[in-house]
């Protein structure tokens, strides 16, 4: 990453899951709890099943941001669910969907946990002056009960989500919000976030400079290609903790 001025700005945005926060847990968790209860133990099945789930719920996403009527986050994960397993012509039982769905949720709030450095990190912007904010896709609700919870809510001075504005990233409409909550211009702003889709190209159509932590090791070119020019990130990290080392 090539060093840069942090005094041009005046806030920091950050993505929550995956970025300021390790929730890879959680989804294996509620899965899993889901297909035994089903019946289903096979690993193979299990991978199927969550590569299925992802792609449901990223289409679910994609097409609220194109038009389609909102949906929460616990609607799209509960549909998502049933349809995955009739993928695998395994029976449904609705009130074990139900119960998935609800420990899908609660679970996002047990098992995320903070990445090294998230703690100092957030200590250091507050120390030069930035003010701090959190744009996320998660469960309505869940980031400012996490952040709570692990004693970090007291650095952020605006915590959107997807329940906020009812659309998702990357609709300007979460940026926006964020912005007029630090009353700051996006032009001002860092935005830093792991998915490319939602927080790239949603920082950058937004006019935000963009850090792009690219921890799976995907190939930014592929990325530019899909998405457009318009999309290129500033800066492109390994992690958070990459970003502190640099204050």
């Amino acid at each position: 990453m090539v060093s840069f001025e942090l005094t041009q700005f005046e806030a920091v945005v950050f993505d929550l899951d995956s970025t300021l926060m390790d929730t890879q847990r959680y989804p294996m968790v509620a899965s899993e709890w889901l297909l035994r209860k089903s019946g289903v133990y096979s690993e193979e099945e299990m991978m199927s099943y969550i590569r299925a789930l992802v792609m449901r719920y990223r289409q679910a996403i994609q097409a609220i941001v194109v038009g389609a009527p909102y949906r929460s986050p616990l609607n799209i994960i509960r549909t998502a669910m049933e349809n995955s397993l009739i993928d695998l012509n395994v029976r449904v039982d609705q009130g074990l969907i139900e119960e998935a769905a609800q420990r899908f949720k609660s679970s996002h709030i047990e098992l995320s946990t903070p990445y090294d450095k998230v703690e100092e990190l957030l200590g250091s912007l507050k120390s030069k002056s930035q003010k701090l904010g959190i744009i996320t896709n998660s469960f309505e609700g869940n980031a400012q009960i996490i952040l709570k919870k692990l004693n970090l809510d007291h650095f952020f001075s605006s915590i959107v989500d997807c329940g906020s504005v009812q659309s998702y990233k990357p609709s300007n409409l979460l940026f926006e919000r964020a912005a007029g909550d630090l009353d700051i211009s996006t032009s001002k702003i860092i935005y830093i976030g792991d998915e490319y889709y939602s927080d790239m190209v949603g920082g950058k159509d937004a006019g935000m400079t963009t850090i792009w932590i690219n921890k799976r090791g995907r190939s930014l070119s592929d990325q530019i290609s899909k998405h457009g020019a318009r999309s290129t990130p500033d800066y492109v990290l390994g992690s958070v903790s990459e970003f502190c080392d640099l204050l």
